[in-house]
């Protein structure tokens, strides 16, 4: 495989441009495809089965297109649908999750620590953050905010993402004497300040494009896909094309992004 074939990456909506972003800063050679899945968006609220069958789909797709990697930029296809990626991939394609990264890092800056993590009902329905992070030593008290991701969905690109919804989730203090928090979601490193104003004075937040786009880059060097091309092209898809998506996109990366919209692919 060519050193110079794009990176995959997907995600249910723009939250996933959070890693896309943090990614082409690093590693600004690569060339990308990437598929927001809005059709289905927001992939939080649905069933372990189900996201197994969209992310099997995708990534289905972005393997057809010659991807030499697969970055599942979504917390919850993470969190439950992993181990059916990776076989569909197989052992020459590497697939990098969202997950176990930012485990390893808050493994080495807050070991033996206590952390808060937000995320969606599926990521924290999985149980894997807690798993991985008990398993290293750390504790962690998780709580599902399933309203976040589809409200910064909406009005992340125009400032209307309600400030009530996210101090709603902090009004009862339980991030009171964390080490740091979680954002496991995509998603939320985008209303970042709403959320930093909601904690206490010094607690930490995990910072989740920075942390995976370096694992990205790491893997990729170790495999020896680095690109070396000085020509990287970038494509931008949905599976529903929708104008809050489009300016999302455009606010996150700074610059007008052209999307595509393609049906939604069947795994095979």
């Amino acid at each position: 495989m060519s050193n110079d074939a794009p990176i995959g990456m997907f995600d249910s909506g723009i939250g996933g441009l959070t890693i896309a972003k943090a990614l082409l800063e690093r590693l600004p050679r690569e060339s990308l495809r990437y598929v927001g899945d809005t059709a289905h968006m927001p992939y939080g609220d649905k069933s372990p089965e189900r996201l197994k069958e969209y992310a099997t789909g995708i990534a289905q797709r972005l393997l057809d297109q010659g991807c030499k990697a697969l970055v599942v930029a979504c917390n919850s296809a993470s969190s439950n649908a992993m181990a059916e990626v990776r076989e569909l991939a197989g052992p020459e394609v590497p697939v990098i999750d969202v997950v176990h990264p930012v485990v390893e890092w808050a493994a080495k800056h807050h070991p033996g620590g206590e952390l808060g993590l937000i995320g969606t009902r599926a990521t924290v329905q999985s149980g894997l953050y807690d798993q991985l992070l008990l398993a290293r030593g750390i504790r962690v008290e998780s709580l599902a905010t399933p309203l976040l991701a589809s409200a910064i969905e909406e009005g992340f690109h125009n400032g209307t993402i309600s400030h009530a919804v996210v101090e709603a989730y902090f009004a009862d203090g339980w991030a009171a004497g964390k080490d740091a928090l979680v954002l496991a979601c995509t998603h939320y490193p985008l209303v970042m300040e709403d959320i930093r104003a909601q904690l206490p004075r010094g607690m930490a937040v995990l910072d989740a494009p920075s942390i995976v786009s370096h694992h990205v880059e790491s893997v990729l060097r170790e495999r020896g896909l680095l690109a070396s091309g000085n020509s990287p092209t970038r494509r931008f898809e949905v599976t529903d094309w929708t104008q809050s998506f489009a300016d999302g996109a455009a606010h996150i990366l700074g610059q007008p992004v052209e999307l595509v919209e393609v049906a939604w692919p069947e795994a095979k």
